[in-house]
């Protein structure tokens, strides 16, 4: 909008004098090479940050749609700006002009960007969902191809219109170019990454020299016959995602090219941008509806590939908007390739405005991803068959969440007739790369070979020491993974692990942590947004660990103790139930104590709300009754209260004599057992009951698990909503 203002459009029209004091010739030409600068440093940001193995990921069908839609936006530039319009035809010079003139503006136009869908995917919040991941891996081989092809045009354009020699050369200079970057300068990367120690920033001078190979790989690839980005982008690509080396380019980089070059290149390009001119000569200007044809024409063509490949209606219309985004790379092009003060280029610089400012709201309409994740099979812990292996998925930021929630499974009573089968996620926060992964370690993933270990390692060890503990007997296995991924999004990847592998419960570390005194260290909030998203949209139960064991540290992990006291407080609903089932489920372990504590409400007048309710209530509390005699180590206590404060010092007075309270998250906004304490919670995901033991006021050592069944699909809309 600002390009536009100073531009034909605005100052430049009303007030033309000032207008070249403003703008004269030379700094326009100074504006011009600093945006080719930018457009220079995104291509090998791009290369920094794309994962060739996301293709491998996501299978076949990525390949086959990439490479469908690259060859139809080639096929049709060369088709129509030959037969379009017989002028086309390239008999004389400037035939020949307005022939290429054509092919760059339709080109521009028609193509998939895999940066351009990366920015949009981040943008919408979608980068993790199923059609993110599909959208990032066709559009990376559509790019691949897209340079291999513009490379070999070049060469062959150089063959026929220069000299063949020319061409021969400029085959042989590009290989060489090539064969530097990928071994060279590529060992070179390796190199200095193996001598920064671990933990250790990377030294300036590495950081520099790469910069200045970035601008000398472009100019170098200029002048053989490359494609000026090429050579950025191929370094990019060498130098691996994750390592400390991308960590601090990214740093260094990214900020200086998207907040400065960036913006100097649109409001650069947009200064051309003369609004009245164009509309006055619109119907000479055919570049721009032989563009708008195309474009359209390529969005048929993807949205029919899509529905090809099984994707629903939406979904197929929400892909062919992605993967046909438009924006800053576009205006790149035309920069690069032209005069953007031309007509022609003038008009596809307002097309790509256009395109760029409409896709966004439209997708958000078309999907959301945590539909996919509504339930409509039941997985949760009160219906989960006492035969057959109990799916958890269990996720740890740190080796503290690993460690607590082990010692949770470890008295989860796995049995032959029902072993667990444990999904340990650690989560890493992306930094350097703009494709999150997830990696299954089962498949032989590692990182090391192309990326940097990973900073969850640790957390994965000590799942691993767990399954070494448990599964010899065939009680436990264990499958590791990890999920690197932006905070704000990593609930994807959660949901969607739990929902492949028909997890029942989800166990989640909350965001506070206590310190060796027992007092609260206050957390990473967007932690906590983490936590109220997954449990908006879990496909299965989730559970919230609050470690509050002191911070005993690693060395608790390898003590084990005779007896584990678990304390149910149950005052009724669909949560409490689901706590119920599971530390029933525990009891059937010798070495665990189970206390349910049961809160009724001291009022003779009472008016049951739900009493479909009442009545699941009183079969699982029936249940445990009739488990009392055979078991000795079960306890049923009834505690009678008049409201939530009677409760809430009764809960607060429990002592030390517990090791794990299991908690529902959720009650009826009317239940006079907890009445007043909702007004009063400082951290609702964990509810009211949750909310009072993990707050400073409770000082007993115990671990507090907060659980919540899963929301089935008449929920999920109003929970969304």
């Amino acid at each position: 909008q600002t390009g536009i203002l100073l531009g034909p459009s605005g100052f430049e029209k009303w007030f033309p004098n000032e207008a070249k004091l403003v703008f004269p010739a030379s700094p326009n030409q100074i504006l011009a090479a600093l945006s080719k600068i930018g457009y220079v440093l995104f291509a090998f940001l791009a290369g920094v940050k794309m994962d060739p193995s996301l293709v491998q990921q996501s299978g076949k069908k990525s390949v086959f749609m990439g490479i469908l839609i690259f060859i139809f936006p080639f096929t049709m530039v060369h088709t129509i700006t030959m037969s379009f319009r017989p002028e086309f035809r390239p008999s004389n010079q400037l035939s020949i002009g307005i022939y290429k003139g054509v092919g760059i503006v339709l080109g521009a136009i028609t193509t998939s960007q895999f940066v351009g869908v990366s920015h949009l995917l981040n943008q919408l919040r979608i980068t993790n969902s199923q059609l993110g991941h599909l959208a990032l891996a066709s559009t990376l081989v559509s790019e691949l191809l897209r340079f291999a092809y513009s490379s070999l045009l070049g060469y062959m354009e150089a063959m026929l219109f220069i000299a063949r020699r020319a061409g021969v050369q400029a085959i042989i200079f590009s290989m060489m170019l090539v064969a530097f970057i990928v071994v060279v300068l590529r060992g070179l990367v390796l190199w200095s990454i193996r001598n920064t120690p671990q933990d250790r920033p990377m030294k300036e001078i590495y950081i520099t020299f790469v910069v200045g190979m970035i601008l000398t790989l472009a100019s170098v690839g200029d002048t053989v016959g490359m494609y000026y980005l090429f050579g950025p982008f191929l370094l990019g690509l060498v130098i691996p995602a994750g390592s400390p080396l991308a960590t601090s380019l990214i740093a260094k980089v990214e900020t200086p090219a998207a907040g400065i070059f960036a913006p100097i290149m649109v409001v650069f390009c947009s200064t051309s941008l003369d609004l009245e001119k164009f509309l006055r000569n619109y119907a000479k200007v055919l570049p721009f509806r032989i563009s708008l044809i195309g474009y359209f024409l390529k969005l048929g063509f993807t949205f029919v590939v899509a529905l090809g490949f099984e994707l629903p209606v939406r979904d197929a219309a929400a892909y062919t908007l992605i993967v046909n985004v438009k924006g800053i790379l576009e205006i790149g092009v035309l920069l690069s390739f032209g005069n953007s003060r031309q007509l022609d280029s003038t008009s596809a610089i307002f097309l790509i405005f256009i395109l760029a400012s409409i896709a966004p709201p439209i997708i958000r309409l078309l999907y959301d991803p945590s539909k996919q994740y509504i339930g409509y099979k039941r997985k949760c812990l009160q219906y989960a068959p006492d035969n057959a292996p109990l799916h958890i998925l269990a996720c740890a930021h740190r080796q503290d969440d690993a460690v607590a929630v082990i010692k949770f499974l470890e008295f989860s009573n796995p049995t032959r007739q029902s072993p667990l089968t444990v999904y340990g996620l650690g989560l890493e926060e992306l930094i350097s790369s703009s494709t999150p992964l997830l990696v299954n370690h089962q498949l032989g993933q590692k990182k090391s070979t192309t990326k940097a270990r990973p900073r969850s390692h640790n957390i994965l060890d000590v799942f691993n020491y767990f399954e070494s503990q448990f599964g010899n007997n065939k009680l436990a296995t264990v499958h590791t993974f990890t999920a690197i991924s932006y905070l704000k999004q990593m609930h994807e990847d959660i949901c969607s692990l739990a929902f492949h592998k028909a997890a029942s419960l989800i166990v989640l570390p909350f965001h506070n942590k206590w310190n060796g005194r027992g007092h609260m260290v206050c957390g990473n909030e967007d932690l906590r947004h983490l936590n109220l998203n997954v449990l908006n949209r879990a496909p299965c139960s989730v559970a919230i660990l609050v470690d509050r064991r002191m911070a005993m540290g690693l060395s608790s992990m390898f003590v084990t103790s005779a007896v584990y006291r678990v304390t149910v407080l149950f005052v009724g609903g669909s949560d409490d139930r689901e706590a119920l089932a599971l530390a029933m489920r525990m009891a059937g372990s010798p070495r665990v104590h189970l206390t349910v504590v049961q809160f009724t409400v001291d009022v003779q007048d009472e008016t049951v709300v739900d009493r479909w309710e009442a009545m699941l209530d009183a079969e699982a509390l029936r249940v445990v009754k009739l488990e009392m005699p055979t078991n000795s180590n079960i306890k049923l206590v009834e505690e009678r209260v008049r409201d939530g404060s009677d409760t809430s010092c009764i809960v607060r007075e429990m002592g030390g004599n517990v090791d794990l309270v299991v908690v529902g998250r959720r009650h009826d906004t009317g239940c006079q057992a907890l009445s007043g304490l909702a007004q009063w919670m400082e951290v609702p995901e964990l509810g009211p009951l949750g909310d009072v033991l993990a707050s400073q006021d409770f000082t007993a050592a115990a671990s507090v698990l907060v659980i919540q069944q899963q929301i089935m699909k008449a929920s999920h809309s109003s929970i969304l909503n």
